[in-house]
């Protein structure tokens, strides 16, 4: 799996020429390494999107605005989940008791690495003619997290990836994600620089 250093500098808020910083992800990020057991999920549906949201061939609904624009000109798309498995939250909480800095350097590394490990699922994907669009995932935008159940229900995370959802929402392993992706028949223009696919504007992390 490739190791996005920038992003984990990113996911830190470290400035690019902290070398203190630059040492301490590197030194982290070997001693997570081989705890990572990536694991992931996806399933294709054909969907119908109008103004206030999607809705699969199943019947299932999601309820979003932000989704339905993000969406729009797709009659396919792809629900993902992917975790980097439990063991790679125990090293993040054993750094944190060890290191107040290493522990906040593991947290940006594990964001890194699923990252990564999503786009590399992605790439995978066979979608045929069809392009992919980024990923959009509860809690972004009006999406409210809640409809997170509903793409852990379609996917059955737990028995297949061992991915569950707490009362709040919230996954377990933390370092997971689930994901949204259009698919369409208009060539998409995904530029490298995450933040300018995101439509998550409010996020914390987001490059301007």
């Amino acid at each position: 799996m490739n190791f996005n250093h920038k992003e984990a500098m990113r996911y830190l808020r470290a400035n690019p020429e902290d070398k203190t910083a630059d040492i301490l992800v590197d030194t982290v990020y070997l001693k997570m390494r081989n705890e990572v057991q990536a694991r992931n999920v996806v399933k294709r549906y054909k969907c119908k999107v109008d103004s206030a949201g999607v809705t699969l061939d199943c019947g299932v609904r999601f309820t979003s605005e932000n989704l339905a624009k993000h969406l729009q000109d797709c009659e396919e798309l792809i629900l993902m989940a992917a975790t980097l498995g439990t063991k790679v939250d125990t090293a993040i909480r054993r750094l944190a008791l060890l290191s107040v800095a290493e522990g906040a350097a593991a947290q940006a590394v594990g964001a890194a690495l699923i990252e990564s490990y999503c786009d590399e699922v992605q790439a995978k994907l066979d979608t045929g003619v069809l392009k992919q669009k980024s990923r959009f995932s509860p809690g972004y935008g009006d999406w409210k997290l809640e409809e997170q159940r509903l793409l852990f229900s379609l996917l059955n995370c737990e028995k297949n990836i061992g991915l569950t959802l707490t009362d709040g929402y919230m996954m377990a392993p933390s370092k997971s994600v689930t994901a949204v992706i259009g698919l369409t028949k208009k060539d998409q223009c995904i530029s490298e620089h995450k933040c300018a696919n995101c439509a998550n504007i409010d996020c914390e992390f987001r490059d301007k």
